[in-house]
This record gives C-alpha cells, structure tokens and sequence, in this order.
C-alpha cells in the first residue's frame, strides 16, 4: 500500500511539539500508539470475530490522553473545528450549559475533543 492509498480519515497526525514536552502527555501517546499496533497485528494475525480489544483499551487509551490535554493544557489546545461536525455538537452543549453550570461536564467533554483533533485519525474523533 503507498501513501496515495491511505484514505485522509485514517491518517493519525502529528501530534505537535509541546505534547513531547510534557512528560505525561508523552507517556500518554506512547501507550495510544502501542495499545493501536498491538491491536492491529492482533486483528490481522488472529481469527475473525474474535474480540481482541475487551477492555475497550484503544478508544480509553485515548480518552485517557484526550482527558489529560484537557484539563492540564486547555488554553493550548485548537479551537473548534469548523468542519467538524462533532465540534459542532459539543459547542453547542457547552454554550447551552455556560449559563446554567459554567462548570459543567459539557466543557470538559468538548475541549477533550478538541484534544483529540491533535492525536487522532479525523474517522476516530467520533469515539471522543
């Protein structure tokens, strides 16, 4: 397979600098990035229909680093994407609860999936 067979919503992106430079961001990716190769050659070398994943570990394994980013280093993450139709959703939530419960869990929830913009595949961002 070469690179003009890749499909643009599967391609993970470059996580940026500043990640790396956060010790628990970096231990945090690494583990995303290991718990998704280990569960891929499990599902080309293991029998179809088989459960390879019980413990949910590849979308937690990133709703762990998404849920870090967010609450540690909210004012570097991206803005809502204007594409995106998940950011959509989420800031609509977090503008219809600002006025009711400025802290409520809808801001927690919608800038982890900001998070998630700089680490997962765009297919992904529907998991977080």
């Amino acid at each position: 397979m070469s690179a003009d067979d890749l499909d643009p919503e599967d391609v993970w992106p470059l996580p940026p600098a500043w990640m790396f430079g956060c010790t628990r961001c970096a231990r945090l990716y690494r583990s995303v990035k290991e718990i998704q190769e280990a569960t891929a050659e499990l599902w080309l070398t293991g029998e179809r229909g088989i459960d390879r994943d019980p413990m949910d570990s590849g979308p937690g394994s990133r709703i762990r680093l998404a849920r870090h980013m967010a609450l540690t280093h909210r004012d570097l993450l991206p803005d809502w994407i204007p594409t995106c139709a998940r950011c959509a959703e989420h800031r609509r939530r977090v503008e219809k609860t600002a006025a009711s419960d400025p802290g409520a869990g809808a801001a927690l929830v919608g800038a982890e999936h900001r998070a998630a913009h700089l680490f997962v595949p765009p297919r992904g961002l529907g998991l977080v």
